[in-house]
């Protein structure tokens, strides 16, 4: 089976390492909990264009900082001992190097990268059976294309629902899908 993996959110907490530049490049004290909203920036009142400036100047380290998430790592190794996995991140192409020294050091394993905002396409392209994702826009594509979606749970993805949408709290709960799934596949 070749299973497409989403970064942010979904192997690593970027929330935190998002919220701790952001607080101190707007002089705000926001935690996780207020948080609710997939698009980090709005709960700080910016609009894309100021994102991206702060983005530009504190992105390498929100990268370098986010902390993996428990059994992320350990779970894509056992993964890739049966299945292809390929990492599908929206990150610009100038967070490449910091991804995958990111990657390297926290010793994750994976087939291929890419750095691509339109993951449907993406994934159709490299014939991926399967999304594991924290993107409730990309959980809503692949539901309506009837495509499988490992949505891992964010209070910001609640609200999608759909017999392709499977829920996951945590990586045990996202190999226990990917097993159900690959037998479903045989």
């Amino acid at each position: 089976m070749h299973i497409a993996i989403d970064l942010d959110n979904t192997v690593l907490d970027a929330t935190t390492a998002h919220i701790t530049y952001y607080n101190r490049a707007s002089g705000k004290a926001l935690t996780a909990a207020d948080i609710q909203d997939f698009y980090i920036y709005r709960s700080y009142g910016w609009n894309q264009e100021e994102r991206d400036i702060i983005y530009a100047k504190h992105g390498h380290d929100i990268h370098w900082h986010s902390a993996p998430y428990p059994n992320a790592a350990d779970s894509l190794r056992q993964l890739s001992l049966q299945h292809e996995l390929s990492i599908i991140t929206a990150r610009p192409m100038l967070f490449r190097d910091v991804t995958i020294d990111w990657l390297n050091h926290h010793k994750f394993t994976y087939t291929n990268i890419s750095f691509d905002e339109n993951k449907l396409e993406a994934c159709i392209a490299a014939k991926v059976d399967v999304l594991i994702d924290d993107a409730p826009h990309y959980a809503e594509e692949f539901a309506r294309m009837r495509k499988p979606i490992i949505l891992y749970d964010q209070p910001y993805n609640r609200a999608v629902t759909s017999e392709f949408v499977l829920r996951a709290a945590n990586w045990v709960e996202v190999n226990r899908h990917i097993q159900h799934l690959a037998t479903g596949l045989k």
